[in-house]
């Protein structure tokens, strides 16, 4: 795999923040790169992050814990079964939404499911429930979910995300952070704007990839929100 390696981004982190000299430096270095590392990863669906996954379906059983056979997972994109070869979709509601349409007491072929942890384990729910007659005929339910950025840990490790090319998007951000709890932050939002290029860039070359589907809209999560110094465009 290509990119730059964890020691790579946390000595240009280091540099460009001017904290070589700081008690910690590369403790603090690290720790921004990897903040910034699951901040990016929040953003959007990145291809690299995608994977598939499924549940085997029972009768009359609503709920199927995740992190079970998924450990990496993160978030959910999409829900199917297979039908002579053909994807048939289970629509993914949000919270709201499943309050409207779900019916706990009904089994049946699945139309509707959502990802809850309101029993503090993290599970994948159906509307309606699993029927006999469904798990006879379909025996695997099929989800693809964005996994989690792997932690960057020893100094050869190399970011799931951005691709190669947009991966300094990673230390601007980092030196943005830190040079922010410097209180530089003029400084701070001439580093964001470098690493908002980077992102508005790897977004619009992923909507060119034979294959892709385009995504509309912002982001769910922008970048620092809460320093209120953003001005992203994508």
């Amino acid at each position: 795999m290509y990119g730059l390696q964890f020691s790579d981004l946390y000595t240009r982190i280091k540099d460009y923040a001017n904290i070589n000299n700081v008690t910690s430096a590369d403790v603090k270095a690290k720790r921004a790169a990897n903040d910034a590392l699951r901040l990016i990863a929040s953003l959007r669906n990145w291809e690299i992050l995608k994977r598939e996954s499924s549940i085997t379906p029972i009768a009359s059983t609503q709920a199927y814990a995740i992190l079970t056979g998924t450990a990496d997972f993160d978030h959910i994109r999409s829900c199917w079964y297979l039908s002579n070869g053909q994807p048939i979709p289970i629509d993914v509601l949000d919270d709201s939404e499943w309050r409207e349409k779900v019916d706990n007491d009904t089994d049946g072929t699945p139309q509707f499911c959502r990802v809850t942890s309101a029993d503090g384990t993290l599970k994948l729910q159906l509307s309606p429930r699993p029927n006999a007659s469904f798990i006879a005929q379909y025996i695997t339910i099929y989800f693809d979910y964005v996994k989690k950025p792997t932690e960057l840990s020893g100094d050869t490790d190399i970011p799931d995300i951005p691709g190669t090319s947009q991966q300094m998007a990673i230390v601007y951000l980092a030196v943005a952070d830190l040079l922010a709890k410097q209180g530089d932050i003029s400084d701070a939002t001439k580093y964001e704007t470098k690493a908002d290029k980077l992102l508005n860039l790897a977004h619009k070359i992923d909507d060119k990839k034979k294959g892709s589907i385009a995504r509309l809209g912002r982001p769910m999560i922008p970048i620092n929100s809460s320093r209120g110094i953003r001005a992203t465009d994508y």
